[in-house]
Order: C-alpha cells, then structure tokens, then sequence
C-alpha cells in the first residue's frame, strides 16, 4: 500500500461513493486503494476525525502525501459524535462477533483484507478509533447494549442534548469541521474533494429549521415530477452569527463539488438524484414494505440506488481523480435492481 495511490472516503450512509463502484464498473489494473471510512448515521465531526485519523497513520507508515487523495461527504449539522466512556466500553471493544472492519477496496472495487488497522465499526452505528467507542447518541440503539450503565449514559446525555447542543452550536461545529479539515489536508499537500448529502447550505427559516423538514416540502416531492423549490431567498447557514459568517469566508468551495440549477446554489447528491433520475431512484432502492400505495418514497435522507452515486461521481468528481485511479469503463446494465443496491454487503 505504501507505494499505490491511495483514496480515502468517508461520509455518512450517505458516503457510499465508492462502494457502490462494484457492480458498475469492472475497475482496472492500476495500483490504487480505496480506504473507506463512511459509517451509517455520522455527522461531520466523525466525518473530520476519520480522515484525520486515518491518514495521519498512512502518513505515518510512509505513504507520500502525493499517493493520497481524499473524497468527504458531509453529511447534516444535526448530528453529534460523542466519546463514550472507556470503562463502560468493554463490551464492545471485547465484541469481536459485532466488529466490523474499514472496508479496504482493489482497483476492481472488491473488498479485500489488509492488516492495518482503520477504524473498526460496532453493529454499524458505533465507531472505534483505537481504544476508544464514539456514537451519535441521538440515533443509538440502546437495545444493542448490555451494559446497563452504558445505556444510563446515553440516555442521560440524550435526555441534555437540546441544552447543551443547540441549533447554533451543531451550525458552528459544522462548518468549524469542514474548515479543520480543509486546513489539514492542505497543511499536508493532499488533494481532495468535498460533497454535500444535501443542501446544509441554504434553505433556512427564521427559527434556524430547515425547509427540507417542512410538510409542504414534503408534499412539493409528492408530485410526478419533481422540481425542488427556491431556496435562494431563505437564509443560509452562515448567517446565524458572525462566527459562522467568519468561518464561512475561510472555506475554499474550489474543492467543493454542488448541484447548481437557478434555485439553489449547494445541491448535493439528493437534489442531482430528485431532479436528474426521479423518483425510480429511490423506490429502486427501497424495501418493497417501505413504498406507500399512494405516495412516493422520495424524500430527503431517503437514500437513492447506488448507481446514482456513480452518475454523481463521473459528473463531478471522476477528472480530479483520474490520475490517481487511471480510466474506468462503467456499465449500467439493470441499473436499477435492486440486488446491484448495496450488493458489496450481499
């Protein structure tokens, strides 16, 4: 690995970029990896420190800041990443049945073993850096735990959230990630490329709400064809406090890649899968069971099929990393089974 270009991802489950290559792309003989991080549920701090993380180690075990290139999906303001105790974490860390490793990925995107050692994941949701558990407490599963006194943690820190994590304070830390990440990967020469799950961006009430969360955004989606509505005159992130403002005028939105139409500026892949693709591609991707009789499933953090990610990908993203991954041939043959939707799990 030391010596093949290297792309490290990570997002939430929303960060499936690369993973969904699979069954588009046959890949090719070029000498690179993919290293990815994206865990289901995860918000920008995990984003941030997963990257930080992993690539401090491959660093650190003498892969040249040329070799590495770094693709971040970030993912929504509203997410916390909290350390859980070590004393109450044996249980997990001790849980090899319920472990899962990085996925580490061939120039053929097949999943391969390595011996070093990323973060580990438990039952999907929880993250091991190391020694230590870190979980978005607001989306925990109390019941995958038998430590008592670790589920009285949770909930306790959950039951304080709206205290001590306020609106204003998860916008701050979001855009503070994105910046620390920023700087860092420039610090150390590494090239990478940033996308939104969705327009975190722009599209803000008064109230700090977002318009995407509003039923009549629901309804608007609810139509044959979907158009996603002007969002150019609500207020945007940056303009809930100077801080924000501050931090915001630090970004370098050249490494960004955004979904523009003359309704909004900051699209990400649920605004290009909505307008490009419709409907199919979320009830494509969707349980049966899940898809109502007189509505469509389309909604935002709804999860579109995994071939869009790869349209999305070719758009925006395929000419900054083709000198790290060389040239692809893609085949979206059935493009929108479902056995080709997460089939690298299958």
């Amino acid at each position: 690995m030391k010596n093949s270009k290297i792309l490290v991802n990570t997002g939430c489950s929303y960060g499936v970029m690369f993973r969904s290559m699979k069954e588009f792309t046959k890949g090719n003989d070029s000498d690179f990896t993919v290293i990815d991080l994206h865990c289901d549920s995860h918000g920008s701090t995990y984003q941030k420190r997963s990257v930080i993380y992993s690539v401090s180690k491959l660093l650190k075990s003498g892969v040249s800041p040329s070799n590495i290139y770094v693709v971040t999906e970030w993912s929504q303001p509203n997410r916390l990443f909290t350390e859980l105790p070590t004393e109450l974490c044996k249980e997990i860390l001790n849980d090899h049945n319920y472990i899962e490793e990085t996925f580490v990925l061939d120039s053929k995107f097949n999943r391969i073993e390595t011996d070093f050692e990323f973060i580990k994941k438990y039952k999907s949701l929880n993250v091991i850096f190391n020694d230590r558990v870190y979980a978005n407490i607001e989306h925990s599963d109390l019941s995958s735990f038998d430590n008592e006194q670790l589920k009285s943690y949770i909930s306790t820190c959950t039951k304080n959230t709206p205290i001590n994590n306020k609106p204003i304070d998860r916008f701050e830390c979001y855009l503070t990630d994105i910046l620390d990440l920023q700087n860092f990967l420039k610090s150390k020469n590494i090239d990478y490329s940033f996308f939104l799950m969705n327009n975190t961006f722009e599209g803000y009430l008064d109230n700090l709400s977002h318009r995407y969360i509003d039923d009549k955004m629901y309804k608007e989606l609810q139509n044959k064809i979907i158009k996603i509505p002007d969002l150019t005159n609500d207020k945007m992130i940056k303009d809930f406090s100077s801080y924000l403002s501050y931090v915001w005028d630090l970004i370098d939105f050249s490494h960004f890649h955004f979904y523009k139409t003359d309704r909004f500026n900051y699209g990400g892949i649920d605004e290009y899968s909505m307008e490009k693709f419709g409907h199919i591609a979320y009830t494509s991707s969707a349980n049966p069971w899940d898809i109502p009789d007189d509505e469509y499933v389309s909604s935002f953090g709804a999860h579109p099929h995994d071939s869009v990610y790869i349209d999305f990908f070719i758009e925006f993203v395929y000419d900054k990393v083709k000198p790290y991954i060389g040239e692809l041939k893609f085949d979206f043959t059935d493009r929108w089974s479902n056995s080709k939707h997460n089939a690298i799990r299958l």
